[in-house]
């Protein structure tokens, strides 16, 4: 392993994060400056030409002949901004065009024929044109019986196929990117204004790797956010109190993301859609507050149901986590078995029981594709969906413990023998000497940072505690200071290091241990 101590230079430093990222001498110029997404040919996001064009040819007659076109879209961060850029352009084109997003209890997920009827019902239309975002690829029997009633279909979705669409559907797909960065790929061609930043957003809290397109996607689209977010989107930054100029993929997938998902999880989805799209600051106003405030309601329930599943499988000696409850709320189920499977690195299923119909949700390791695993009961599920890392479904509640006894059984053969353990990769070994603004500076060359493309993770070995405290309302987070015994006194470098959700391991330290440590600048 590699050692960094304050004489390394900064050629070398740069080189072993890059060299970690396997990033290779010729590919390091686009790396460290990436192409603006809107230069590069759509193949390269795995996009097929031919049906791009098929799709704005057709949107554009829609315009043009001034038909009525719905955009039907998903409740998750990815689906809310997919449906938000197609519509700003659609909109600002005079398209006579309307969004829609499904209710997660009452719709369900994916594209609903009932849904798509009682929407013209309601508003007394009826559409030519169908275009589905982040959803729609599996949808065959439903999307069937809106062609069948007359409307045309263009379906723009990243999810898995599980075989061709009818030929009567227009289709842009590609796994290779988000739904929100399909939508804008779709949207640029009709204005090359459309919003990369929403694209940017969607594509992060959609866990899309960051080391191939997707990376030019989020750098460009971050400075598009520092520099002109639209109206919605500032406002939400500023009562998030995030320093608009720095925002970056944490802020994205820590802060403005969750309150996002939180109106989907808990009220109506539309409302973040409102937001997105607002065009005056007293509406946007209004849905950022309204949002902040479901976030608030979220954490809440989200705690007391982690606690209640934890408790559920302590005694678990499955290669699988599986909890069922009627109190869990259908609409944190999802970060439910993300805290899951992040604290025992084990696939997890979390189902929200209800009398008939219960919904579960699925989040997985990388040595198991989920949603395969999980086809193989499709007669047992009512509907499935997802990706390899995270599945939704609904399933028959008397038909729960059965479900059970199977899954646990496919996962269990498949994961037999392997040994389950998440990797912490460590970037290099670090002398206290080289924590240093330059250093600081340099790992920011290699932004922004997500999964494909972590964070650098430095090694500090032998540090004394010279000092530990507690921080957070509940004592959650511990602080210590450090320093390296080693070290010459006339170099002694006191440095503060945060464990964040760490505060019971103080019971194991003591002022005055020597201790090894991972961690970040």
């Amino acid at each position: 392993m590699n050692i960094i101590d304050k004489s390394t230079s900064e050629t070398d430093f740069l080189n072993i994060l890059l060299k970690n990222r396997h990033i290779t001498p010729k590919n390091v110029a686009d790396f460290l400056n990436p192409f603006s997404p809107k230069n590069i040919p759509v193949s390269h996001f795995g996009v097929n030409k031919n049906h791009l064009s098929q799709a704005v040819t057709r949107i554009e007659l829609a315009i043009k002949k001034q038909e009525k076109i719905l955009i039907y879209g998903d409740y998750d961060v990815d689906g809310i901004t997919a449906t938000a850029i197609l519509w700003q352009v659609l909109y600002q084109k005079e398209a006579k065009v309307l969004p829609f997003v499904p209710d997660r209890e009452l719709d369900g997920y994916g594209i609903k024929s009932d849904s798509f009827f009682k929407f013209e019902t309601k508003n007394n239309l009826k559409f030519d044109l169908l275009i589905t975002v982040d959803n729609g690829i599996v949808a065959h029997s439903e999307l069937q019986k809106i062609l069948d009633a007359g409307t045309e279909i263009i379906v723009i979705d990243h999810h898995i196929a599980d075989q061709k669409l009818s030929k009567s559907i227009i289709t842009v797909h590609s796994t290779d990117v988000s739904g929100s960065v399909l939508s804008w790929i779709v949207a640029k061609e009709i204005d090359k204004n459309a919003d990369l930043g929403l694209a940017a957003l969607g594509t992060v809290t959609d866990c899309l790797p960051l080391n191939n397109i997707n990376r030019n996607i989020v750098y460009h689209g971050l400075q598009a956010l520092r520099q002109n977010p639209n109206c919605g989107i500032k406002k939400l930054i500023q009562i998030s109190g995030i320093q608009p100029d720095s925002i970056s993929t944490y802020d994205l997938g820590f802060i403005l993301g969750p309150r996002i998902n939180a109106v989907g999880r808990l009220g109506n989805p539309t409302d973040a859609l409102r937001l997105l799209c607002s065009c005056s600051t007293i509406q946007a106003t209004k849905f950022a507050q309204i949002l902040d405030n479901y976030n608030k309601d979220r954490q809440s329930i989200q705690q007391e149901s982690i606690d209640l599943a934890q408790k559920k499988i302590e005694k678990n000696k499955d290669k699988v986590l599986f909890v069922a409850d009627k109190s869990f709320h259908p609409g944190i189920i999802g970060i439910i078995a993300g805290r899951l499977t992040d604290k025992y690195y084990l696939p997890s299923i979390v189902i929200s029981m209800s009398d008939e119909v219960s919904k579960g949700s699925c989040r997985s390791i990388k040595e198991l594709n989920i949603v395969e695993s999980l086809r193989q009961l499709s007669n047992e599920l009512i509907e499935l969906g997802g990706h390899a890392g995270a599945a939704g479904f609904s399933i028959k509640t008397k038909n729960i413990l059965k479900f059970k006894k199977q899954i646990t059984q496919i996962i269990n053969q498949k994961l037999d023998g392997l040994n389950l353990k998440q990797e912490k990769l460590i970037d290099a070994e670090m002398k206290l000497n080289a924590v240093n603004l330059k250093n600081c500076r340099l790992i920011k060359k290699i932004e922004p940072f997500g999964i494909g493309n972590p964070e650098p993770i430095f090694l500090f070995k032998k540090l004394r505690i010279v000092d530990k405290r507690f921080l957070g309302s509940h004592q959650e987070h511990l602080k210590l200071k450090l320093d390296d015994p080693n070290t010459p006194n006339n170099e002694n470098i006191v440095a503060d290091g945060i464990a964040f959700k760490k505060g019971d391991l103080d019971k194991n330290l003591k002022v005055g241990n020597l201790i090894d440590i991972t961690a970040k600048l």
